[in-house]
């Protein structure tokens, strides 16, 4: 519903980061290579209201200069309070219908899925996107079995919306995701594990703008 393009690569921002003294030596060297092909999820658990805010609007003034697309997830007070592009919802937020009457058309909303069959279940009318998962085992949900990347195709075939791949994906799943129609992928891990973070967006860049030209 945004006229802004929906980023390839969404890097989701935990509560290690988020509640840091040096987030923002974290995160703004993210937001500088990442630029506007780049989406930031502020997913968090423990973090309090507050600090959530906090972060939030100082990266939202700052997505001014970039591009970047800042998401909160589940907290639709949060998004519309600090400015934020748009929130992300679980399985156990809020409906979508009911998040887009409150937000309204300009509020980007996306919403996660763990199987290709829910993908049919939602419309453009209230979402604007889907992240399906976890497509490969994953160190944060190690209780969630993999789906596998055919499951990519199947939830591709069965929804008019974007679909985003999460769960272990490395940049050397990337082109498998992207060859069975996702239109790019959520990292945690790959990110945030890596010996330098933005030098593993880069990558992560490359390797999403190397699948578009094969």
């Amino acid at each position: 519903m945004r006229s802004q393009p929906l980023p390839r690569l969404h890097v989701i921002v935990g509560d290690a980061v988020v509640g840091a003294e040096d987030h923002w030596d974290r995160l703004w060297p993210v937001m500088e290579v990442g630029g506007g092909a780049l989406a930031l999820h502020l997913r968090t658990r423990a973090t309090t209201a507050r600090r959530l805010c906090e972060v939030a609007c100082r990266l939202t003034d700052a997505a001014d200069a970039t591009g970047t697309l800042i998401m909160v997830n589940d907290r639709l007070d949060v998004a519309l309070a600090t400015g934020a592009a748009g929130v992300h919802l679980r399985e156990d937020s809020l409906p979508p219908a009911l998040v887009r009457e409150v937000a309204g058309p300009e509020l980007l909303v996306g919403r996660s899925i763990h199987s290709p069959d829910a993908a049919a279940s939602f419309g453009s009318a209230d979402l604007d996107y889907l992240v399906l998962g976890a497509v490969c085992a994953t160190r944060s949900h190690p209780e969630r079995a993999a789906i596998g990347v055919e499951a990519v195709a199947e939830a591709v075939a069965g929804s008019a919306l974007p679909i985003l791949a999460i769960g272990g994906i490395t940049p050397e799943v990337v082109p498998a995701v992207l060859s069975r129609g996702a239109h790019g992928v959520v990292v945690l891990s790959g990110v945030w594990r890596a010996p330098n973070p933005q030098r593993a967006v880069t990558r992560y860049l490359e390797v999403l703008h190397e699948s578009d030209g094969r």
